[in-house]
C-alpha cells in the first residue's frame, strides 16, 4: 500500500514531467551563447502571475550545468507549488573571474525581468534565488549584488560566503608559478555547461591545488601573480556576503551539514551571524553529521529542505502585501 510520501513523490514527478521546459540564450560572449532553462508549471497562472524560483547550479565555480537542476527535487517541488523555475548557466573559472560570473547572473536576472513576461504571466515581485554549494554562494551574493534585489534567498551548504578566510585566500604566501601556468593554460576557451571527466581532470586538479595552497581566491580574481594582495583581498571582501549584509538584505534560509568536507559549515554560521546583526529574517539550519549534497537524501529532504520553500512562500507573499499596503497609502 502506498504511503503519503510515495504518493506525493509520484505527484511531484508527474507535474515535473508535464512542465513546459524551454531553453533560451540570454547573452552571447564572443562565440559563446550562455543559456537558461525556463520551466513553466502545468497549472494555470494565478491572477498575479507565477512566482519565480531562480536557481544557480553548483560545481565549485569550475564545473556544472543548468540542466542538472532538473534532477533536483527542489526543481520539481517548485513546479508543484506553481512557481516558474529558471535555471541558468554562467561562465566558469578559470576562464572567468568573479566579476564575469556575477555579470552573467545579473544578465540572466535582467532577462527574467525583461523577456520572461513576454513568455508567461509572471510576478516579478515574488522572486526567490536558490543555490547549492558554489551556486549557494552566488545566491547569497545576489542578496546585495543583484538589482532589483530578490525577495528571498535560499543557500544550501553555500560556498564562499566569506572569501577572506585563509583556506580560500592566504595573502602571506607567494603564488606558485606552476599554478599561474596552469591557470593561464586553462583560461581559454571560456566554457559553460562543463562537466569534469574525472578527478584527474586538469580543472579539478587546478581547483584542488589552488584551494590547498590558499589561492582559490586569487584564482577567482586574477591570474597575475604581481597583483598586490591588498587588491585581491579588497575584491574578495566585495564578494563576501558576510561583510556586505545591510538592512535591505532579503530574508534568507541557510542549511548546512556539520560533516561537510567541501565547504565548512562555519561559512553559513558566519553569514547567519551577519544576518542576525542586521535584524534580517533568517533561518540557519545546521544539520549534525550531514555532509555536502545532503538534499540528495530523501530522508533529510522533508526535514531540512521543505521548510525553505515554506519560508520563501511566506516572505515572498509578505513583501508583496507590504508593498501593496504602502502603494495604497501613497495613492490615498
Amino acid at each position: 500500500m502506498f504511503n503519503k510520501a510515495i504518493i506525493l513523490l509520484i505527484c511531484i514527478a508527474s507535474l515535473a514531467a508535464a512542465a513546459n521546459l524551454q531553453t533560451y540564450t540570454f547573452k552571447t560572449v564572443g562565440d559563446l551563447d550562455i543559456k537558461l532553462d525556463v520551466s513553466i508549471p502545468p497549472t494555470s497562472a494565478p491572477a498575479t502571475g507565477y512566482p519565480v524560483f531562480f536557481t544557480i547550479h553548483g560545481g565549485g565555480l569550475i564545473e556544472g550545468r543548468k540542466s542538472a537542476a532538473i534532477n533536483y527535487k527542489e526543481h520539481s517541488h517548485a513546479l508543484a507549488r506553481g512557481w516558474i523555475v529558471i535555471s541558468i548557466d554562467y561562465r566558469l573559472m578559470p576562464g572567468a573571474f568573479l566579476d564575469d560570473i556575477l555579470e552573467d547572473v545579473q544578465d540572466a536576472y535582467n532577462w527574467v525581468h525583461t523577456e520572461l513576461p513576454k513568455i508567461s504571466p509572471v510576478n516579478l515581485d515574488m522572486i526567490t534565488v536558490m543555490g547549492r554549494s558554489a551556486g549557494g554562494g552566488l545566491a547569497v551574493v545576489s542578496g546585495y549584488k543583484l538589482s532589483p534585489r530578490p525577495k528571498v534567498v535560499i543557500g544550501f551548504y553555500s560556498g564562499m560566503s566569506n572569501w577572506t578566510e585563509s583556506w580560500l585566500y592566504n595573502p602571506n604566501t607567494p603564488v606558485d608559478p606552476a599554478l599561474v601556468a596552469a591557470a593561464n593554460k586553462l583560461s581559454v576557451p571560456v566554457v559553460a555547461e562543463y562537466t569534469r571527466s574525472s578527478n584527474s581532470d586538469p580543472k579539478v586538479v587546478l581547483s584542488y591545488v589552488a584551494q590547498k595552497a590558499g589561492k582559490a581566491g586569487w584564482l577567482a580574481v586574477t591570474h597575475d601573480p604581481n597583483v598586490p594582495s591588498e587588491q585581491v583581498m579588497a575584491k574578495l571582501r566585495d564578494f563576501s556576503t558576510t561583510e556586505n549584509v545591510d538592512k535591505n538584505y532579503p530574508p534568507t534560509y541557510l542549511a548546512h551539514g556539520t560533516a561537510d568536507t567541501l565547504v565548512p559549515y562555519s561559512q553559513s554560521v558566519q553569514l547567519g551571524n551577519s544576518l542576525k546583526a542586521k535584524n534580517i529574517p533568517y533561518v540557519l539550519d545546521i544539520i549534525p553529521g550531514s555532509g555536502h549534497d545532503f538534499d540528495d537524501h530523501p530522508e533529510l529532504w522533508d526535514q531540512h529542505v521543505l521548510p525553505a520553500f515554506d519560508f520563501a512562500a511566506k516572505h515572498m507573499q509578505s513583501s508583496k502585501t507590504e508593498r501593496s499596503f504602502f502603494e495604497k497609502l501613497f495613492q490615498a
